[in-house]
């Protein structure tokens, strides 16, 4: 029998930030040593989609059939199933350039981690990867898009 504290997912993950993060002015000013995120619900992969479009939307899930269907019936080969990964972050990281987009996502960051959008503004860019790696974190399954090595 499978222990289920073993298999039960992760519902929160504690980001140690290298550099305080501010948040607010004056009497009610936060300074945030750490972030704790959830994980996401339905409701942010809706933003997230919404936020990454159609296009590709399709692609991932091109991507993903070809996965499935690779293995034991020789479906592409590892370098090329990584490279695919590698392209479909990368085309999700050029559709983020648009300031909406960049917006929208920082407003899901800020709802997981239960703090404003300012604050994930006033992230360091180190500590921001480790909030995208921690979001990775939730999803083991995913965990070979995002390399853990830096």
């Amino acid at each position: 029998m499978t222990d289920p504290a073993k298999t039960a997912a992760a519902l929160t993950f504690t980001i140690q930030l290298t550099v305080p993060a501010e948040e607010g002015f004056g009497a009610g000013a936060r300074r945030h040593m750490s972030l704790a995120m959830r994980r996401p619900r339905v409701r942010h992969v809706k933003q997230v989609v919404a936020l990454l479009g159609p296009d590709f939307v399709r692609n991932l899930m091109a991507m993903s059939d070809d996965a499935a269907g690779s293995g034991a019936s020789g479906g592409k080969a590892p370098d090329s199933a990584a490279i695919g990964c590698r392209d479909t972050i990368a085309e999700a990281l050029a559709l983020l350039t648009d300031p909406a987009r960049l917006d929208g996502l920082t407003g899901i960051l800020a709802d997981l981690c239960g703090v404003s959008p300012e604050a994930i503004d006033d992230l360091d860019p180190a500590d921001l990867i480790s909030v995208g790696r921690a979001m990775f974190r939730f999803f083991p399954d995913l965990s070979g898009l995002v390399s853990t090595n830096s």
